[in-house]
């Protein structure tokens, strides 16, 4: 995670009158308000997907995992990676999909 994001969420969580230890900011980001979420790829017992947040106004992005069983990524021996942390912006893609109906 680069200062400028560590500083942006240690002055957030300080105007909340929460902690500001790297571990504290790390689950702020990991808890923050959920923007976008994109599968990246799937393996036995999680799937990897990157996760966008916003807190305080900034969007960040992270490497993420999720389950659809009742342990937890990390239950299974997924790890996060402070280190996947990063600021994100916005881009619109516009896509064309092909269905198909009934004749």
């Amino acid at each position: 995670m680069d200062e400028k994001i560590r500083s942006h969420v240690a002055k957030y969580n300080a105007a909340n009158a929460w902690e500001t230890t790297d571990k504290s900011i790390v689950e702020t980001i990991r808890e923050g308000k959920h923007v976008w979420s994109g599968d990246e790829s799937s393996r036995r017992w999680w799937t990897d997907c990157f996760t966008v947040v916003d807190v305080g106004g900034m969007l960040i992005g992270f490497d993420d995992a999720k389950t659809t069983g009742d342990e937890s990524a990390e239950d299974r021996g997924w790890e996060f990676d402070q280190e996947s942390i990063c600021e994100v912006r916005s881009k619109e893609v516009t896509t064309t999909t092909t269905v198909y109906e009934k004749c």
